[in-house]
């Protein structure tokens, strides 16, 4: 079997490709609930499991029945449930945990939207504007719950993608690093942790760098990773040699993109550069899992994934010239780009 065959059977791999449609929101009820974390220390009956977690034992009965179907959770001849490769990702807990991706995928703010593809696709309206009433990102600013469960979703995600861009990609460097955007913490943490830079600051919006000191202390690099809470639209730290922006470009549409990619040129000394980590698409018709997260840019923020040549000329719109992209075994890819 192929490495990437291994990858495609992944119990990781196939659990995402179960996450649509109805295998989504079941997968979402039982993360939800804290099943997988219960059968932790064992098998148990659906009755048990329904007082614990407060459902109804005949309806989450045939909801774990039907999880059986799929490969999440296993029934035993007494009709206890218990966890499979699959289902381990679903604790809060396992390495490599799923939880906060089945639960992004799976409540309404993030379900509702995709009901009006349709009229995305024939008008190019974002559909989560339509249905919210707001943008993406100002919904999670004024509900704190989903922003919640969308940054630990984001964590998540750049924790399985870091390994490889840290080992791939070499950040090394005598100056400051700046984390555009850096979330909580799991980017910058990697990068401290692998010796290659003594200094750095984490830049995010204040709501979200808020969490990122608890992160930073876990990771035992909090002393060398200054916080500052702002706005990349209005403007970034001063005085970085790197620029790292990470899942942030592919948020936004051209017009919004740039003017984040300005605000960092601003700041940027002429030798400084700056490294976009996103997915960099395939120019023809090879598959790539980019292009289903396309759809979703689409959906919920109006941004959007982007080829080679596109995030060329998009860096060239805002004054940069992409000197390189650096591919990895991850879905990221690293773009490296200096001013012009």
């Amino acid at each position: 079997m192929s490495a990437q065959e291994r990858v495609i059977q992944s119990p990781a791999t196939r659990l995402r490709n179960l996450l649509n449609y109805n295998t989504t929101q079941m997968v979402y009820v039982a993360a939800k609930l804290g099943i997988a974390d219960r059968l932790a220390d064992g098998p148990l009956r659906a009755a048990e499991l329904a007082h614990v977690v407060g459902a109804h034992p005949r309806a989450l009965y045939r909801l774990l029945r039907a999880l059986t179907h799929v490969g999440v959770f296993a029934e035993d001849a007494e009709h206890r449930f218990c966890l499979t490769p699959m289902a381990e990702l679903l604790r809060a807990d396992a390495p490599g945990s799923l939880r906060a991706f089945a639960l992004s995928y799976g409540e309404s703010w993030w379900w509702s939207p995709w009901g009006r593809l349709l009229d995305t696709v024939r008008t190019g309206t974002t559909a989560f504007d339509q249905v919210m009433g707001q943008g993406f990102f100002e919904y999670l600013q004024q509900h704190p719950d989903a922003a919640a469960i969308f940054n630990a979703n984001m964590t998540s995600m750049t924790e399985r993608d870091v390994p490889e861009v840290v080992t791939t990609y070499d950040f090394s460097g005598k100056g400051l690093l700046v984390d555009v955007g850096g979330g909580h913490g799991a980017l910058v943490s990697a990068i401290l942790q692998a010796g290659a830079r003594e200094e750095a600051i984490l830049f995010d919006r204040p709501e979200v760098a808020r969490g990122a000191p608890a992160r930073l202390a876990a990771a035992g690099v909090a002393d060398r990773c200054r916080v500052v809470e702002g706005s990349f639209f209005e403007s970034v730290p001063e005085g970085g040699d790197t620029y790292t922006l990470k899942d942030i470009i592919h948020d936004w549409d051209d017009a919004r993109a740039v003017a984040i990619l300005r605000n960092c040129k601003r700041a940027m000394a002429r030798d400084a550069r700056l490294l976009l980590i996103e997915r960099v698409l395939p120019a023809d018709g090879e598959a790539a899992v980019g292009k289903m997260v396309d759809i979703t840019m689409m959906v919920l923020t109006g941004g959007m994934e982007r080829t080679e040549d596109e995030y060329r000329a998009l860096l060239e719109q805002a004054g940069f010239t992409l000197r390189r992209v650096v591919f990895t075994h991850s879905a990221a890819s690293v773009l490296e780009a200096v001013p012009a």
